[in-house]
């Protein structure tokens, strides 16, 4: 009910805090089953609430269940997509946390992920640049994302001199902005096509059954 609280990660102001729920939205949709594309009809409830620590707005969501404690965070959005190997979605869970508080301690972080995400695909290289121009070389980014130049190299730079530089609020967003576009490429984009063709596949299979 409206008033409720629970304790939660703010991507506002990246504490836990508490969260109070101010309105409750309840709707009806309708869904399709893969298998042999009939409808079916879903009720689901958008629970808005309050950060008792910054006042932003955030937005949770439930399927059948109203319970604002169960409810998944549903904007702003927090951590990477499931299709991102676990050790690279450690890493920025734990940078994502410190972004807006600690800008140096989140380059630091967010070098390590891509460090991670370079070894994950098998790169040889042995500076950050060197490996994202691998990955560029062999398809797997844009060539446009390795050139970014002034992002890697401060990157790199605060990597090496965590003690002496000086990370902006604002430079922090475009670091976050840039590894995020990297994992889209890498990794969301590519398992994105691999659903849809199993998807039409299955659907495809359905039909000739019947």
């Amino acid at each position: 009910m409206e008033g409720e609280h629970k304790i939660g990660f703010c991507p506002h102001c990246c504490n836990r805090a508490p969260h109070t729920l101010v309105h409750i939205q309840q709707y009806q949709s309708v869904g399709w089953e893969i298998s042999d594309g009939d409808e079916m009809p879903y009720e689901g409830t958008y629970l808005v609430a309050r950060c008792e620590t910054c006042k932003e707005i955030l937005i949770y969501h439930s399927i059948a269940s109203h319970d604002f404690q169960s409810a998944e965070l549903l904007w702003p959005d927090v951590g990477l997509d499931k299709t991102v190997p676990k050790e690279v979605s450690r890493i920025y869970d734990e940078a994502i946390r410190i972004k807006h508080i600690a800008p140096n301690a989140f380059a630091v972080q967010i070098r390590r992920a891509l460090e991670a995400l370079c070894k994950d695909r098998g790169t040889e290289h042995r500076t950050l640049a060197e490996q994202l121009d691998e990955l560029a070389g062999k398809g797997e980014i844009p060539k446009t994302l390795s050139e970014a130049s002034d992002i890697v190299r401060l990157i790199g730079n605060v990597g090496a001199h965590a003690s002496t530089m000086e990370v902006h609020p604002l430079q922090a967003m475009a670091i976050d902005n840039f590894f995020k576009a990297i994992v889209e490429y890498v990794y969301v984009s590519p398992a994105r096509i691999r659903e849809f063709k199993e998807r039409m596949n299955q659907y495809k299979k359905s039909q000739e059954e019947t």
